[in-house]
């Protein structure tokens, strides 16, 4: 998941991030396709995929379970600086024997999306599968939300998920997938958490919308929404005493794991997932469920 430092990246520079991040996976292209012709079919072979905010943590996982499966991937980051994190997550997507392409840009502005999408489309010819998972948390009192901070929140959690499924919806290949990373603290309210959760919150109306309008297409669009995971996402804001009352919230009394919640957006990328659609599935061992 990506930290936003800034919320309206120009075309511009967007085309240009478009073009620097195909130029290295260009090699990558070249590199695998011995790879992929060796290996037995499997379920998304053929398939093309965008996972964002995919340099580490729950992307890097997503974007690994999907090119396990034969999915060709479109890593994308926020900060040139991550760059080198990106090229690891392409590495062990590359591994797996598939193309591999790295874009780079702030999704809080609908042109780097648009950019995002084209960049896809010219690397792999298809969008098939949308992972929209880039996010960004704030943990504080209601009272002291700074403005910029809600501003950076809303464009990313909120607006970016929105840039991307209208892309999806005009773009996204029949018999496609949307899969939106959520929260499950939209089941289970906390304190402290205004910015991040209120900010989320728009994802599960806006996948039900879609779910219903590309249905039709044979496209499924669904919401996921962890629970705790133990990554730098999670620990960032938290202190010692949170993590051990959030861990002990869960009857498991453990955080949720990456290979807890990848395995599911894998199978929701499948055609065996082409009846589950419109949903929020809430993967946190029942810390909270609806």
């Amino acid at each position: 998941m990506e930290t936003l430092a800034q919320s309206n990246t120009s075309l511009a520079i967007s085309r240009r991030n478009a073009i620097f991040g195909a130029a290295t996976a260009g090699a990558l292209l070249a590199a695998s396709g011995t790879a992929a012709q060796n290996k037995e079919a499997r379920p998304l072979d053929g398939k093309a995929a965008v996972v964002t905010g995919a340099r580490n943590n729950l992307g890097r996982g997503f974007a690994v379970a999907l090119a396990s499966m034969g999915a060709d991937v479109l890593i994308h980051h926020h900060k040139p600086e991550t760059r080198d994190q990106a090229e690891e997550t392409a590495r062990l997507c590359h591994e797996q024997g598939v193309r591999t392409a790295i874009f780079a840009g702030d999704l809080g502005s609908a042109e780097t999306v648009l950019a995002m999408y084209d960049a896809c489309h010219s690397q792999f010819g298809s969008i098939d599968i949308v992972v929209n998972n880039a996010g960004r948390i704030w943990k504080g009192n209601f009272a002291d939300i700074p403005d910029e901070e809600f501003e950076r929140c809303l464009a990313i959690n909120t607006k970016a998920m929105f840039y991307s499924m209208r892309q999806a919806a005009q773009r996204l290949a029949d018999n496609g997938r949307v899969i939106n990373i959520a929260t499950s603290l939209l089941c289970a309210t906390s304190p402290f958490y205004a910015a991040y959760a209120g900010t989320k919150a728009p994802i599960e109306e806006l996948t039900r919308t879609l779910a219903r309008e590309l249905g039709a297409r044979g496209i499924t669009v669904n919401a996921i929404a962890p629970g705790a995971i133990d990554t730098p996402f999670f620990h960032g804001p938290e202190s010692k005493e949170a993590v051990a009352y959030i861990t002990n919230s869960v009857p498991a009394k453990r955080l949720g794991k990456i290979d807890d919640i990848a395995p599911v957006v894998a199978f929701l990328a499948t055609p065996e997932a082409r009846w589950i659609s419109g949903q929020t599935l809430w993967i946190n061992g029942s810390y909270g469920t609806r």
